[in-house]
């Protein structure tokens, strides 16, 4: 039985923690899952022979609703934890179906190569006794394997969504008697479809479904999630299919131990030190025979904790052998490989990139390390669940917060991490810069015509672009190549220390915090912008005692009202913005004295079109004037509870004056569903801000409830958190009657 406080001792005992760091704990209790009695009647006695001869006489309750619903000819998408089952919930019915038809076939669809792996390994005890075949086909396998593949399928394929584009469409006479036998389409961890990435994941469905509707191939679709509150909708969205919902919310999970910590370290120290303390974490874990994955910010994190782990247990008369390091740039054979031993118990602690934050099933690993905070809370809660695999498991989960707003935040509120609810998902078909992507692909997969019943499979937004694009295609046209799955819409830039390549950043942080000149700080250690190339920013090292402050403006101007509605004088809208920020100089600071010992920086602009946003209007006065910042931040902080955002994708704006405003808006134009969802659940995020500022001591807000400002024209020193609270209080109670305007036709009219 795993014991938190002897753990915590372990940890103090190797350095690892200290008495001075602010360390917060709580245990989650176990849920015993419900058993049923036996297999669904429905499904084929050969399969269920092969799963109680593979020590499975039974499945959980969730699993047999699943079965049986897929068996009744309906497509499904399952919501539950991980680990609870659901590749034998998807993969019991579809070998019924490719069993019952030999001459039939699936194709399982993944959003990550680990996973892909991990399923087939699974999936495999059970296919062998039913002589069912499956192979993976994506960028790791190999020509010659490839093209036998193409030629004889097997019934089951595993790919991931470019190669679905590439391969399956961009090649699709190759796959034809694959195609035409196709029964079934898995689409697991449908969580991980969102955002530019979740879009584009739409059209490519919508075109993938339209070709087999051509071709007169209408297969059963099963989706899986484990952190989704609105899964009907989002595979709705994702798929343009109608789907059912097998729900299991909080039906098992294994009793997990929660340590959150913030070490006290210096900041001119903090990465260095960060990672010494998450390596004698992992030496503890090894010392104890416990099984670990640390979770690393960046691959040169990762490789410095990895060298550095080997040689001191090496030192400790421990075997380095046992200890490795996992990130995508690995060989095909080398990673799994590695997978394989961490299955086997040969590697006992695995520093690790997200690559495996998704799909590992590992039944032996205890815990896990996070090294930061992951980019999102979803991404959080999967790297949480590659440990504890099981209901009768313990497991513990360590969390080193750097020196980061979000991080230090999510120490300082545990109880609120561990309660927030499931996600609500959020992906637009209608995103019009995707959609303009997709239709040359599209176009070469129809010959360049679109018809009206096509418009049920494409959704009407990409069916009337389509139909007003369309034309003639050249023979043999491929631009699948062309398609970035999952870049997103506008630039991104490599962060380089000198000719080595550390992460990357987007162009809005490039312009704000990477300006030349600037000390940028880039997972605690900080460093001095030394230039921009036209891909990258070049960070040179700088004197840890130093920060640069920036000067900025900002014109923003909404140029379009998709929605709104008004309670009194609030108004509450939703559209887009057009943004020009404008860079006036910086002055470089020595923290350890305050003085200013140097000025620079030229005037620089950056302007941003068709920017989706979220923003409400309050009537002017005093106590909006000393509201109105906290507000903002109380939207940021509660969103991020209510809406699977990532850290960067979104901004917030606050102005006073005669229209003050609070704006929540997404960094990149078009449109990603984020806005639109927090216009629909503002009150609920809002709700949550409150809660959590409330719980905080603090008068005029800190990291631990309101984020350090993001304005533009209000500074910290500016926010009043009480009255940011109150002017929010007012405005949930303003909505408690429901509108008395709504926006039409660019007006506000009575309800």
């Amino acid at each position: 039985m795993f014991d938190i406080v002897t753990f915590e001792a372990k940890l103090k005992e190797f350095d690892a923690l200290r008495d001075k760091d602010e360390i917060q704990t709580e245990t989650v209790e176990r849920i015993q899952p419900q058993l049923t009695d036996e297999w669904p009647i429905q499904l084929d006695l050969a399969i269920r022979d092969a799963l109680i001869e593979t020590g499975i006489p039974r499945p959980y309750q969730h699993q047999a609703d699943a079965i049986s619903r897929v068996l009744d000819g309906v497509d499904v998408v399952m919501e539950s934890p991980t680990a609870s089952g659901k590749t034998l919930a998807f993969t019991a019915p579809m070998l019924h179906s490719l069993v019952r038809n030999r001459g039939s076939h699936a194709l399982m669809i993944y959003p990550m190569k680990a996973l892909a792996f991990d399923q087939r390994a699974q999936i495999k005890q059970l296919c062998q006794p039913l002589s069912v075949e499956s192979w993976p086909y994506d960028g790791d396998t190999p020509e010659d394997i490839k093209k036998v593949l193409r030629t004889k399928p097997p019934q089951i394929l595993l790919t991931n969504p470019e190669y679905l584009n590439m391969s399956f469409l961009g090649w699709r006479e190759q796959w034809e008697s694959f195609l035409r036998g196709l029964r079934y389409v898995v689409i697991d961890e449908m969580h991980e479809y969102r955002g530019f990435f979740g879009g584009n994941m739409a059209l490519l469905l919508r075109r993938f479904f339209l070709y087999l509707n051509r071709i007169g191939v209408s297969p059963r679709v099963f989706l899986s999630t484990a952190t989704c509150a609105n899964p009907a909708e989002h595979a709705k969205n994702l798929t343009g299919r109608d789907v059912e919902v097998v729900s299991a919310r909080n039906v098992l999970h294994p009793q997990r131990h929660f340590l959150f910590v913030k070490p006290d370290i210096p900041d001119y120290q903090y990465r260095d030190i960060l990672r010494l303390r998450v390596e004698q974490a992992a030496l503890t874990i090894l010392t104890e025979g416990l099984q670990t994955l640390a979770f690393c910010p960046t691959k040169r994190f990762l490789e410095e904790a990895f060298r550095n782990c080997q040689r001191k247990a090496a030192d400790l008369g421990l075997d380095p052998e046992q200890i490795s390091a996992f990130h995508a740039d690995l060989k095909n054979d080398d990673r799994q490989d590695i997978q394989q031993k961490i299955k086997s118990g040969d590697i006992r602690v695995v520093f690790a990139t997200n690559a495996l934050e998704l799909g590992l099933d590992i039944g032996g690993l205890d815990g896990v390390i996070l090294a930061g905070f992951p980019p999102s809370i979803m991404s959080a809660w999967q790297q949480i669940g590659r440990a504890g695999r099981g209901w009768n498991k313990d497991a513990f989960v360590l969390f080193y917060a750097m020196n980061d707003p979000i991080d230090q935040f999510f120490v300082g509120n545990l109880d609120a991490f561990l309660n927030k609810p499931f996600d609500e998902l959020v992906v637009d078909p209608a995103n019009e810069a995707l959609i303009e992507n997709h239709l040359a692909p599209l176009f070469a997969e129809t010959g360049g015509k679109v018809h009206p019943v096509d418009e049920s499979v494409l959704g009407s937004a990409f069916y009337e672009a389509a139909k007003k694009a369309g034309g003639t295609v050249p023979k043999n046209y491929r631009p699948h190549q062309r398609l970035n799955m999952r870049g997103g819409i506008g630039p991104s830039f490599q962060l380089k220390r000198g000719s080595e390549e550390v992460g990357q950043i987007s162009a809005i942080r490039r312009f704000r915090e990477a300006y030349i000149g600037a000390i940028f700080t880039f997972f605690g250690q900080k460093y001095r912008v030394h230039s921009h190339e036209e891909n990258a920013v070049v960070l040179a090292e700088a004197e840890q005692h130093l920060r640069t402050d920036a000067g900025f403006y900002t014109v923003l101007s909404p140029t379009d009202i998709f929605d709104g509605f008004a309670h009194g004088d609030v108004q509450i809208y939703y559209g887009s913005l057009n943004i020009i920020t404008n860079f006036t100089g910086y002055k470089l600071v020595d923290e350890n004295t305050g003085d200013v010992v140097n000025e620079g920086g030229t005037e620089d602009s950056l302007f941003m079109n068709d920017l989706y946003a979220f923003w409400i209007n309050v009537p002017p006065g005093p106590s909006t004037d000393a509201g109105i910042g906290a507000l903002e931040h109380l939207f940021r902080v509660g969103a991020m509870f209510v809406i699977p955002a990532d850290r960067f994708d979104t901004s917030t704006y606050s102005k006073t004056g005669e229209e003050p405003a609070a704006f929540y808006y997404e960094n990149y134009r078009g449109g990603i569903g984020v806005a639109k969802k927090l216009f629909e659940v503002w009150q609920t995020a809002l709700e949550k801000g409150i809660e959590i500022a409330d719980n905080c001591e603090c008068r005029l807000g800190c990291p631990n409830c309101i984020e350090p400002a993001k304005s533009y024209n209000i500074s910290n020193a500016d926010i009043d958190k009480v009255r940011g609270i109150e002017l929010a209080r007012e405005l949930i109670a303003a909505a408690q009657n429901g509108p008395d305007r709504k926006f039409h036709n660019g007006l506000m009219v009575p309800v």
